[in-house]
């Protein structure tokens, strides 16, 4: 008894003067992380072509950190609750509101699952309609000028 007693007595005189605060434990979820999450959750909707990049992420490009995995997606994180705004281009021919819906319970689903976070709001603007001819025709130019701009 008496040898638990010098270890409860040498443990307090270590600790002594240094106790720590407690402090809650926190996760913080970054705000990209729920922007890829969202853009990759968008990849399954039906109707979805492209996500169109804001001007920021074409001064982000033209400064070398080329991340598409959040272009055209922008989010307010907060403790408990998320805020996201989506540019896509849409098919022609599909139903706008119908993927608008299919994007919320998608966006907002995934979100949830992965974080925990409650997605409140989902504005989706649609910047651009093209035929799948067209938004082919699009990324086979956008990789060929990609092509020469790199050679020189």
């Amino acid at each position: 008894m008496t040898e638990n007693l010098n270890k409860e007595e040498v443990k307090k005189d270590l600790n002594e003067g240094r106790e720590l605060e407690y402090e809650e434990s926190k996760l913080i979820i970054e705000d990209k992380v729920v922007a890829k999450i969202a853009r990759i959750a968008i990849n399954n909707v039906d109707g979805i072509l492209d996500m169109k990049g804001n001007i920021a992420d074409s001064i982000g490009s033209f400064f070398g950190s080329n991340d598409r995995s959040t272009a055209g997606v922008n989010v307010e994180v907060g403790e408990k609750e998320a805020k996201i705004n989506l540019d896509v281009i849409i098919e022609y021919g599909k139903n706008a509101r119908q993927i608008f819906n299919d994007i919320q319970r998608t966006v907002g689903q995934n979100v949830k699952e992965m974080t925990g976070l409650d997605v409140v709001t989902v504005n989706v603007d649609v910047v651009d309609v093209l035929t799948k001819k067209e938004y082919q025709e699009k990324q086979q130019s956008a990789k060929e000028s990609d092509k020469t701009t790199n050679n020189y």
